[in-house]
């Protein structure tokens, strides 16, 4: 019988959570647990395919290489979320590298069980499907980023989006965030310099208050300069 907590992290996935107990069950039958230390390597691009993952605790991010080397972070996932299915479907190598940003527990559903189960059980398949099709829709709308905005309103639309309560707890180290952002570490750092000059933000660490949520979503949408 799986433990409780297994079932309680599935049961919150946001994939799973529509399904009923027995559905439930059985997906936490294929579960397996596993711990990663700050800065491991979950999987390498290239590696062979063993399941997908969902994150219960901690941070992990996903990330490509280029070809000098230059890190590329597509995401940065918190616990309830999941990530490498895509290379259950596409084929038998992960598409990109993984790694625990700090401790981190994952649950591993190992690609072939849960391929069969799929077989046996098609409304798990179109919730699956329906996660991934969230996921696709955050890669092209953060492609659109990437290509159409500048810096400052790739910062702001992040901020926008990651706020609660007008407070934005920034999960990873701000070069991370950088890299995600498709920015030097330097250009972040003058850009929260600035904003917080101009009396948008408030920085201290992590902890970023938005002071002007109206002059963000100008900056976020192009329709102001600083």
């Amino acid at each position: 019988m799986p433990k409780a907590s297994t079932i309680c992290a599935i049961r919150a996935c946001p994939i799973f959570e529509s399904l009923d107990e027995a559905m439930l069950l059985e997906i936490a039958e294929l579960a397996r647990p596993k711990a990663f230390a700050a800065r491991e390597t979950i999987f390498s691009e290239g590696d062979s395919c063993n399941g997908f993952y969902l994150v219960v605790s901690g941070i992990v991010k996903v990330y490509k290489l280029s070809g000098d080397g230059k890190e590329h972070i597509l995401h940065l996932l918190g616990g309830g979320e999941t990530f490498a299915e895509a290379a259950i479907f596409l084929g038998s190598s992960f598409l990109a590298y993984s790694e625990a940003i700090k401790a981190s527990d994952v649950i591993l559903f190992p690609k072939e069980p849960f391929l069969n189960l799929l077989h046996r059980q098609p409304d798990v398949s179109i919730r699956l499907l329906a996660g991934m099709s969230i996921i696709l829709r955050r890669l092209v709308s953060q492609v659109e980023v990437l290509a159409l905005k500048d810096a400052s309103a790739r910062l702001a639309q992040f901020l926008l989006e990651g706020h609660s309560a007008g407070t934005v707890n920034l999960t990873a180290p701000k070069a991370m965030i950088a890299s995600h952002l498709g920015m030097t570490p330097e250009t972040l750092s003058r850009l929260f310099f600035k904003l917080e000059g101009l009396g948008v933000l408030s920085v201290k660490g992590r902890r970023i208050k938005i002071d002007d949520s109206q002059a963000l979503g100008e900056i976020a949408a192009g329709e102001r300069d600083f």
